[in-house]
């Protein structure tokens, strides 16, 4: 009964997660509206310079070698000195499924519709690079001692988010589709939070402290992401308009996600040793 109790917070995160995703997408890839927000943010940072490009390819470019690799490699260094053999399980299980649904929803599950709002019809939706990152950053987080997490939290949450805005710089993904991949990861994340207590993880002897700085990050940049989407919105027909608000906006987005993704994440696993 207890680790039912103790299951709930996550299942329901776990859903209200799923449903966002959900509604992302239909909003910004099966809606007019919305595909022109994203991608007025995708034409804006099109205007960026061509050495921003170069660098941003360089970077993206090692995005999996980075997110996998040293993903990997610190989650089973920092799990094997601290004996938590479960939790390197439970993180390499929620990336693999995070990263497969990812794919399957791409590629196979989720078309983008014909709205009229853009000639670039293929979906990317989720990103794939942001789930990667997103998924690298959860694995290392998730094995660290309790009084460590929230430093591994913002430093993941600084990874993803800027591999996100990057991404959109380089004209790889819509802003949509990152914060689609961070939902997804932190649901995956969930999921394995429950895992982990019905594999027999008990609550640490000393919560970590919160990340209201965090918290404070996601709700400004949430609200200059709210403020730039009405703007859009209301001057949906006016085409090609405020492209760099749009921009602003959709970077902003992502911070949003990331920030209070990471904040969320680190309250709801103070319950996990």
């Amino acid at each position: 009964m207890a680790a039912i109790r103790g299951s709930r917070p996550f299942a329901i995160a776990a859903a209200v997660l799923a449903a966002a995703f959900v509604a992302s997408y239909f909003l910004f890839v099966r809606t007019y509206a919305g595909q022109i927000v994203d991608e007025r943010a995708f034409a804006g940072a099109a205007d960026q310079h061509d050495l921003v490009y170069r660098l941003t390819g360089a970077v993206l470019g090692s995005v999996p070698a980075i997110g996998i690799g040293g993903g990997v490699i610190l989650t089973l260094l920092i799990g094997g000195i601290t004996r938590r053999f479960r939790h390197v399980i439970v993180a390499f299980g929620v990336g693999a499924v995070a990263l497969g649904l990812a794919e399957l929803a791409k590629h196979v599950f989720l078309t983008r519709a014909e709205t009229g709002a853009t000639d670039l019809l293929i979906n990317s939706f989720p990103s794939g690079h942001a789930t990667v990152a997103a998924a690298a950053a959860f694995a290392v987080f998730l094995v660290c001692p309790p009084r460590w997490r929230p430093l591994a939290a913002v430093l993941g949450a600084l990874f993803a988010v800027t591999t996100g805005v990057l991404l959109v710089i380089d004209q790889w993904h819509r802003p949509s589709d990152v914060v689609a991949a961070f939902m997804l990861v932190a649901a995956c994340g969930c999921l394995g939070g429950i895992a982990l207590i019905a594999w027999g993880v008990g609550a640490p002897r000393r919560a970590p402290r919160r990340l209201t700085i965090c918290w404070w990050i996601a709700g400004i940049a949430g609200v200059v992401s709210l403020v730039a989407f009405v703007v859009i919105y209301v001057t949906v027909e006016e085409h090609g308009s405020h492209l760099q608000i749009a921009y602003a906006g959709g970077g902003a987005a992502i911070l949003a996600a990331g920030s209070g993704l990471a904040a969320a994440g680190n309250g709801l696993f103070r319950r996990i040793d």
